[in-house]
């Protein structure tokens, strides 16, 4: 998985850079394989956003989190992508599953 991370008004230090390699390596427990992953932090008067973009097969899931913090909206955005990555893989399971049962009963 190719990873990005960018700063906009926000200078990144190495440690936030391998706090969100390490965490965005996680999401692949929850749909493989995922492409591509960039992140975008933001700071406006003391106020962090986080901008989270993660292409998949066929798929660009985006989320966000925001706080005082750097490290809650950075987890605040992959716990949002967590969720749309699970989503995506019952759905897609599910799907086949659908298929597999229609080819079963109609042979």
């Amino acid at each position: 998985m190719k990873i990005s991370v960018a700063g906009h008004h926000y200078s990144i230090s190495d440690r936030t850079k391998t706090y969100v390699a390490e965490e965005l390596e996680e999401l692949e427990k929850f749909f493989s394989p995922i492409i591509d992953a960039h992140l975008t932090i933001t700071e406006e008067s003391k106020q962090h956003k986080v901008d989270l973009v993660v292409n998949v097969q066929a798929h660009t899931l985006k989320s966000s989190g925001e706080g005082e913090k750097v490290y809650h909206a950075i987890d605040q955005s992959l716990k949002r992508m967590t969720s749309q990555l699970g989503r995506l893989h019952d759905k897609q399971r599910g799907h086949r599953a659908e298929n597999h049962l229609k080819e079963s009963a109609e042979g």
